[in-house]
């Protein structure tokens, strides 16, 4: 029986591009009350301090956190914006907490077919 349910396979597909991304999820749904700055969560995260805007931008503009600047600081909290995709969050969240290794390899195989995917398209194709 395959241990991740079909609806949290679709939405990692359709939401999460990275284990760092997941990450952030994971740190944010611990305590949704919690403002975190973008510095916090490179540290938290142990992700790259050249992509963490990135990140938070992509989840952000998916509905699944919202972000605040004051000043040059970026910081950011739990957000889903509809009570659907707040279930869906806490369901990832649940598998995540208990097939860790399962959810890191699937977002990693997402990874490879996207990036297969792109390189496929720039593939010249030989002429007859």
């Amino acid at each position: 029986m395959d241990p991740i349910p079909v609806e949290v396979k679709r939405f990692i597909e359709i939401n999460i591009d990275s284990v760092d991304q997941l990450e952030i999820l994971r740190v944010l749904g611990e305590d949704p009350m919690k403002e975190w700055s973008a510095t916090a969560l490179v540290q938290e995260v142990q992700t790259q301090v050249e992509t963490i805007g990135q990140h938070l931008s992509a989840l952000q503009v998916r509905g699944l956190l919202a972000i605040n600047t004051q000043g040059s600081e970026l910081s950011c909290r739990y957000g889903a914006n509809n009570p659907e995709t707040e279930d869906m969050i806490n369901k990832l969240l649940q598998v995540y907490r208990e097939r860790p290794v399962t959810m890191i390899n699937l977002v990693y195989a997402k990874a490879r077919r996207d990036i297969q995917s792109f390189a496929e398209a720039f593939r010249l194709k030989k002429e007859k």
